[in-house]
């Protein structure tokens, strides 16, 4: 059997002889807009389960992180054990400012390969359509 290395660690969940071990999902979110985003903004990103769609089942992971500059950097971390074979992810992104109040987001999820180690890289609109 040969070693799953492009795989980032992860191993077939449920496998008994060794725990599943958590993925790592790296990139940078962006928008094409010149606006800069007021302190204390943040990005939420989420991967999730694209069977599932728009309901609670369908996050797997997410997390939270400063934006600062665009573009955003991300690093995901992602247990091992909730990722299922033959399962189609994706990501999920949105901007919030420090009062929660939706800036950008992504309008589709964005498919991700959890084999590759390959950076991923989201693309915003503008919350609500707005255009400037």
């Amino acid at each position: 059997m040969l070693p799953l290395a492009a795989c980032q660690g992860a191993d077939k969940p449920g496998s008994p002889s060794s725990p599943a071990q958590s993925v790592t999902i790296q990139g940078d979110a962006s928008y094409l807009e010149k606006i800069v985003l007021p302190p204390g903004s943040m990005l939420h990103v989420q991967l999730v389960d694209t069977r599932h769609a728009d309901t609670a089942r369908a996050v797997i992971a997410e997390d939270k992180f400063p934006a600062t500059t665009v573009p955003i950097p991300f690093r995901l971390e992602v247990e091992g054990k909730k990722i299922a074979p033959n399962v189609q992810y994706g990501l999920r992104a949105s901007v919030r400012n420090v009062d929660e109040k939706l800036e950008f987001t992504t309008d589709t999820a964005v498919p991700v390969d959890l084999k590759s180690s390959a950076p991923v890289e989201i693309r915003m609109v503008r919350a609500g359509g707005n255009r400037e």
